[in-house]
């Protein structure tokens, strides 16, 4: 199978606002392939892939998640699809509704052990919680303070099991009747097409309200007097034509928070300038955090053939690795992506800094 075609018009639909660094360049080039992929199984389907695009943002990175990652899908990006075709969903990029609230309030005196009581009572008066949810990868909930202000904050990041339950398809026997799949390039998608896609994105829309009333209901019982002042995605639709993967997007201005590593401040930025994926289509957007980082590295070279997942990894040392396992790669969190979305590329800019003082991951 010639696969020229979609290589050339993967290259030219990626929109690179990323780091530049090792782990980006790794990302993009998976993504590449990623894209090709898709635009196989669009062409299969008889759908114009044309203009469907990736926007990389500053956090732009690899995915923890290996069954995503194998199915082509970088992290740190948003998904642009046509609305002219019929509705398309490819289903390995995994939505699971993950989230951040955070909420501000006036007082706070709880030490961390205090607080983790008080969280682990509130999340075990729900049937539907998991106790572990906000233990998996880097879900966790943190407490900051803004001292121009003296004003406290609440952040809560993460998911919960029941959505996978529901709308991963090896956990959801219904769903898993509804998927097609093809072979595409060099491996299979999975999807769904026309009104299953509908459905399917339907029942996200339900999961999705469920993970904000959760994330409210443990946000404010921790702290009754707090009120909400952002509640946003960052890991499933805009729109049905529009998937967020740890990223925020939205048609017009909007503020968010960005978080980094837990020592790092915690930046509340305000998005100033769009970016026109297409004459028809423009989207206001900010990385959700940090993202993972390949520790050390400073070059990074693909070996073989454009479909092949091997690098080889160049160190301060002039030492080299070959590697087709970048998951498992030591890695760090970036500290430097709001300077990059805000002054780099001055999408945005900063309206409040806070100060970490505690960070629960349990």
């Amino acid at each position: 199978m010639s696969y020229k075609k979609y290589y050339e018009q993967a290259v030219q639909n990626i929109f690179d606002y990323s780091t530049k660094d090792v782990t980006s360049i790794i990302a993009k080039e998976h993504s590449v392939v990623g894209l090709m992929k898709i635009f196989s199984c669009m062409e299969q389907l008889g759908l114009d892939y044309q203009n469907t695009k990736i926007i990389a943002l500053s956090d732009f990175t690899y995915t923890k998640n290996p069954s995503r990652w194998n199915a082509g899908f970088s992290y740190g990006c948003i998904i642009s699809f046509d609305s002219n075709n019929p509705p398309f969903i490819p289903l390995d990029f995994r939505p699971n509704c993950c989230g951040v609230i955070l909420t501000e309030f006036d007082s706070f005196d709880m030490d961390i052990v205090s607080l983790q009581k008080k969280y682990y009572e509130i999340v075990n008066s729900y049937d539907d919680i998991d106790k572990k949810d906000f233990n998996r990868r880097n879900h966790f909930l943190g407490v900051y303070r803004n001292e121009a202000e003296n004003k406290f904050y609440c952040l809560i990041h993460g998911s919960f099991k029941f959505v996978k339950q529901q709308l991963y398809s090896e956990h959801n026997t219904e769903l898993l009747n509804k998927t097609k799949s093809l072979y595409c390039i060099n491996g299979e998608i999975k999807y769904l097409f026309a009104d299953a896609a509908i459905d399917y994105y339907n029942s996200y829309r339900d999961f999705e309200k469920k993970t904000f009333k959760y994330r409210d209901i443990i946000a404010k019982e921790l702290f009754p007097n707090s009120k909400v002042i952002f509640h946003e995605t960052h890991e499933g639709f805009r729109d049905i034509n529009t998937i967020l993967l740890g990223a925020y997007g939205a048609f017009s201005k909007f503020e968010c928070p960005i978080m980094l590593a837990p020592e790092c401040d915690l930046h509340l930025v305000s998005i100033d300038k769009p970016i026109e994926i297409s004459d028809e289509k423009t989207i206001y957007c900010a990385p959700h955090g940090g993202g993972y980082a390949i520790s050390i590295a400073e070059k990074v070279q693909k070996i073989g053939d454009v479909l092949n997942n091997e690098y080889i990894l160049t160190y301060p040392n002039h030492s080299q690795m070959l590697t087709n396992n970048v998951l498992d790669m030591p890695f760090y969190y970036r500290t430097n992506t709001v300077y990059e979305w805000c002054e780099r590329h001055s999408f945005a800019h900063i309206e409040k800094t806070l100060i970490p003082i505690i960070n629960l991951k349990v």
